[in-house]
């Protein structure tokens, strides 16, 4: 029982600060080109609604698993998903949703033959269901809701929600630095009545973003559509379209104070003769 204290602290302080692993702030760790992040001035919400499929490119700046990725979202006309069954009892909740996320291979642009980049072979996906993230309001700002096969603002909403996904080691996709790699994001709320979109970004990196639709026998999109801003006056340069998310690698620091707290609890053991 003597160092009952010291397992019982290490505990207490990784139980408290687990869920808050999930959570990506402004200065954390990431391991991407940049993160891109949601523009709150001018911004729009892409519809990212099954059978929708939005899909952004990305440059791996660190080899090793991505085992967090963090993107930025609303509901058209802040309607969101309700939680059926009596423990739900009708109520709204952002976190009522499943998420399917992949990352692909990228297909580089061909100029010559009037190609754009979009994602190519399949190298990893994972289905999230609403137990297996964790989500939160990040900010509030007015902006519009875009369908892009109607290339018109159907809404508008005000809350943007970070949706925090973390992956398991044994699950996660192993990255190679200086590869551009592509991240599909698709939604399928719990009820058939609201649209979940995917926030636009302020930084833009790379080629734009694009959007396809799933076929009804399933599959990848049979093609990808660039993004460009709806709202670009006609004869004007189209504006393009990036999303807003960045993906991380494990949080360390709690990891280390874990091992740390074990490392000098051996330490003592030894010293005390055990």
């Amino acid at each position: 029982m003597k160092y009952a204290g010291l397992i019982t602290i290490i505990a207490a302080t990784l139980a408290v600060a687990s869920p808050a692993w999930a959570d990506w702030d402004l200065g954390d760790p990431y391991k991407m080109h940049r993160p891109q992040l949601p523009d709150l001035q001018n911004g729009l919400n892409v519809l990212a609604t099954w059978p929708k499929v939005i899909a952004d490119d990305f440059r791996c700046t660190q080899t090793g698993p991505i085992t967090g990725i963090h993107i930025w979202g609303s509901w058209l006309d802040d309607q969101f998903p309700t939680i059926s069954g009596p423990a739900g009892g009708g109520i709204q909740d952002p976190g009522a949703v499943k998420f399917h996320l992949s990352i692909h291979r990228d297909i580089p642009a061909d100029p010559v033959n009037g190609e754009h980049s979009r994602p190519g072979e399949l190298l990893w996906q994972r289905d999230f269901e609403p137990d297996e993230f964790t989500h939160r309001l990040w900010a509030q700002a007015r902006e519009g809701f875009f369908d892009p096969n109607q290339n018109e603002i159907i809404g508008f909403d005000t809350q943007v929600i970070q949706y925090n996904f973390t992956i398991p080691d044994t699950n996660a996709f192993p990255q190679e630095e200086g590869v551009i790699y592509w991240l599909d994001v698709t939604a399928r709320p719990l009820d058939n009545n609201t649209r979940f979109g995917w926030k636009t970004s302020r930084d833009h990196w790379n080629d734009d973003s694009v959007f396809g639709d799933i076929p009804a026998v399933g599959g990848p999109p049979p093609t990808w559509t660039e993004l460009f801003d709806p709202r670009t006056p006609p004869g004007t340069v189209p504006v393009s379209l990036d999303q807003a998310f960045v993906v991380t690698p494990e949080p360390a620091t709690m990891s280390l104070l874990c091992v740390g707290g074990l490392a000098l609890l051996r330490r003592k053991r030894r010293c005390d003769g055990r």
